[in-house]
């Protein structure tokens, strides 16, 4: 199994910052900010490491946020910027930046119809399937698994907010999509997962 961490980031002062989130009514909000350069797990020296890093007004917004573009890099690591994109034109300026893969929320795009458009812009990008009552804003998620991998997404997001996803649907997930990125910062999940990003600083929920 891999682990990837995984921060919630705010842009202070044309710097990147990360610290202890508080997730309530679909909002995330970040206290006791450390300049995300400074945390010492990815400070991985020699060995390039990878990091998560979800932009919390952009996901609050539910809107690509341009201003983080230029400032979103952590020295040392690959970063997996989470940011939502309405459609392929956001892609092309998501990568302008420090951006190796773009984790983008699936609700917040135009329609099914652009996920071609963005797969072929980039294959580092990957859809984030965002669930809570074991559905992704209502949608069957083991079906959009199936979908997005017909696509030709070779990695997918699935977010389990409220610890809601049985491990026999995670099982079912994992059979679907062999670079599965798994997240369930409510409970752990109780099977062997491809990829687990983990949180560097524990959620809170409200």
């Amino acid at each position: 199994m891999q682990t990837i961490p995984l921060a919630y980031i705010v842009l202070r002062d044309l710097k990147l910052y990360a610290g202890h989130a508080t997730y309530a009514d679909g909002k995330v909000s970040v206290r006791d900010e450390t300049k995300i350069a400074a945390i010492p797990k990815l400070k991985t020296g020699a060995e390039r490491g990878k990091v998560l890093a979800v932009d919390i007004e952009g996901m609050n917004r539910g809107k690509f946020n341009a201003s983080l573009m230029e400032f979103a890099k952590v020295p040392g690591n690959e970063l997996w910027l989470v940011e939502p994109v309405y459609d392929d034109i956001d892609v092309l300026d998501a990568f302008i930046g420090y951006a190796d893969k773009l984790v983008f929320p699936y609700h917040c795009v135009r329609n099914d119809s652009v996920l071609r458009n963005i797969y072929e812009v980039s294959d580092n990008c990957v859809p984030l399937l965002v669930c809570e009552h074991g559905k992704c804003f209502g949608k069957d998620i083991l079906g959009l698994v199936r979908m997005l991998s017909g696509v030709g997404f070779h990695n997918i997001m699935v977010t389990d907010m409220d610890g809601s996803i049985s491990d026999d649907l995670w099982n079912d997930l994992l059979a679907e999509c062999g670079g599965l990125i798994s997240y369930s910062p409510r409970r752990p999940i109780g099977t062997d997962v491809h990829i687990l990003a983990e949180d560097l600083f524990p959620v809170e929920f409200s």
